[in-house]
């Protein structure tokens, strides 16, 4: 074994958690070893910028998820949008994070969006559901207004984990891209390093080999079950998964004058596990989105563009297939509320004005979760039953937890890396 092959920590994936503790535990000086399967993509607002980075995952017949194979993760294409995580179920658990969250608001600019940078549509969309007895009010964002020109939409306004993985690589961890990540190595119960290919341009390099007394698999809630399949936990995926399915209606308003927005700036939940956003992509997005459906009119128009989003929370079900494949059969309930979702939003598209409108379709699955559970499958400090193998991904939060997770990660993954740090 060579002396370079062995680090202090070993951090499988590079997205919000991963970097984040690749941040933390290299600024407190540990030898940081991080594997991202994704190579160096910048994420860009243009075609060729998506295609390079973008990777769609079945869920079953109909619905698809998307996740992001670049450094940095999926935060290459999340929208800002925060959801806090729910410390009450956290503290059941045994993890208590309230400290941590404090200190991402505090380093961090999440706050509502000022009234300048939200789009015409998007104020339209809130009058209306407001007028129609909705409890419509504004999300906080993790966007910064400093990076906008003006009272316009930017897409470096919003935050991305590349930077933490920027700032890791400056105290001295070793970043390795394109490295796929085959399973966890161990002996007598105790997690010893990873075993790994590098995607080369035209090949696929044998199996290379690392090691590290401590491993934090942070590959993502689609990749991170596998990875511990593929290591021995064979009950992983048992308990099944949600997947948060949904759709969104666009319509067209005459007249309406309408610039580039951040989406899901807004929204409500109606109760029942159906909630409504604001699904006023950018002009960019819009354009790839009516482009795939055929949507012409609305393509050609996107000042007169209003969309609202519907999205559920579906119950535990499904399976990790053996071949890592998920499958997935949405129930009558499920159902039901998606079609509740649905009979709400289209009132407050005519509300709105709104003409044309049109469902998306049900194609659109939102974050996997629930196939790794604290206090099942990870303890308190989000440890498996491999000694020194820890998971701290969207693959662990509480199933209470349902919407956008990127503040709940980074406050999860400072926590993990307090803890590693006192057992360094």
């Amino acid at each position: 074994m060579r002396e370079q092959d062995h680090y202090d920590t070993i951090v499988i994936g590079s997205g919000t958690c991963g970097a984040t503790l690749a941040r933390e535990l290299s600024g407190a000086g540990q030898r940081v070893l991080l594997l991202e399967r994704g190579g160096p993509a910048p994420a860009t607002e243009s075609v060729m910028g998506f295609v390079a980075i973008a990777d769609q995952v079945k869920v079953g017949d109909q619905l698809t998820t998307a996740r992001a194979l670049t450094t940095g993760g999926s935060s290459s294409m999340y929208f800002g949008v925060v959801n806090y995580p729910p410390l009450d179920e956290f503290r059941k658990l045994g993890l208590d994070i309230s400290a941590e969250l404090d200190e991402v608001k505090r380093e961090l600019p999440i706050a509502p969006l000022p009234d300048r940078l939200i789009g015409e549509q998007s104020q339209r969309l809130g009058e209306s559901a407001r007028a129609l007895g909705l409890d419509w009010n504004k999300h906080d964002m993790l966007i910064d207004p400093a990076q906008c020109e003006g009272d316009g939409y930017s897409y470096r306004a919003l935050w991305r984990a590349r930077r933490y993985v920027d700032d890791a690589v400056a105290s001295g961890a070793q970043l390795v891209q394109r490295a796929t990540v085959g399973r966890v190595l161990s002996e007598g119960g105790q997690a010893i390093g990873v075993q790994y290919r590098i995607r080369k341009p035209l090949y696929v390099t044998p199996p290379r080999e690392a090691y590290a007394p401590r491993i934090v698999l942070a590959a993502g809630e689609l990749a991170s079950p596998q990875i511990l399949r593929a290591s021995g936990l064979d009950e992983i995926g048992r308990r099944g998964f949600y997947c948060s399915p949904g759709y969104a209606l666009y319509g067209l308003v005459p007249g309406q004058q309408a610039r580039d927005n951040f989406v899901g700036s807004m929204g409500c939940d109606l109760g029942d596990g159906v909630e409504l956003g604001d699904a006023n992509v950018s002009r960019f997005m819009h354009r790839l989105m009516m482009l795939g459906k055929g949507k012409f009119k609305h393509l050609r128009n996107y000042p007169q563009s209003i969309g609202i989003g519907v999205k559920i929370k579906d119950g535990h079900g499904g399976e990790l297939r053996a071949d890592g494949r998920l499958r997935k059969t949405l129930d009558a309930g499920d159902r039901a509320r998606l079609e509740r979702g649905e009979r709400e939003a289209r009132r407050v598209l005519e509300k709105a004005g709104a003409r044309d409108v049109f469902n998306f379709g049900l194609s659109v699955a939102g974050r996997v979760g629930g196939m790794v559970a604290i206090g099942e499958h990870v303890d308190t400090r989000l440890e498996t039953r491999l000694r020194g193998l820890h998971v701290c991904d969207g693959s662990v939060i509480p199933d209470a937890m349902r919407g956008t997770p990127t503040v709940t990660l980074l406050s999860m993954a400072k926590h993990l890396s307090k803890h590693l740090l006192q057992r360094a």
